[in-house]
């Protein structure tokens, strides 16, 4: 029993995987981005939306485990990797994504700014926030 009980311990971290939502603010008139549009928008690649709008992406903090989980499934890599990214960009001009300190300041962001977009693990339940991708 008591080996069950470690056994489970273990593996229950690595099936347990929340979620990951891709918002924006409901005005914006797309309704679902590819995966590679969103890491286009996330490496300042694509700078506006649609109708001409500037895209403002904003980022959790790299400790994080949504920005983790954010940085896995679109990147296929780790937030500390792609920080050498930014690193570069720095130096070119180019500043990285704003940050918020939690998932509800990034929705209260999106909800506010008509063409920011983030992603948190905790399903929005606001009417002003339209959900554009979901990761498992």
């Amino acid at each position: 029993m008591k080996t069950l009980i470690i056994l489970l311990v273990i593996l229950f971290p690595l099936s347990a995987h929340a979620d990951l939502y891709i918002i924006a603010n409901k005005n914006l008139p797309t309704t679902q981005l590819e995966k590679s549009d969103i890491a286009a928008i996330y490496l300042l690649k694509k700078k506006h939306w649609e109708n001409g709008d500037d895209i403002m992406p904003i980022n959790l903090p790299a400790t994080a485990d949504a920005r983790t989980h954010f940085t896995a499934q679109v990147f296929d890599s780790t937030p500390e990797k792609l920080g050498s990214y930014w690193d570069k960009m720095l130096f070119k001009g180019e500043t990285p994504p704003v940050m918020q300190n939690s998932e509800q300041a990034v929705i209260m962001f999106v909800e506010r700014i008509n063409g920011a977009i983030g992603y948190v693990e905790t399903k929005p339940q606001s009417s002003q926030i339209k959900i554009l991708q979901q990761f498992k």
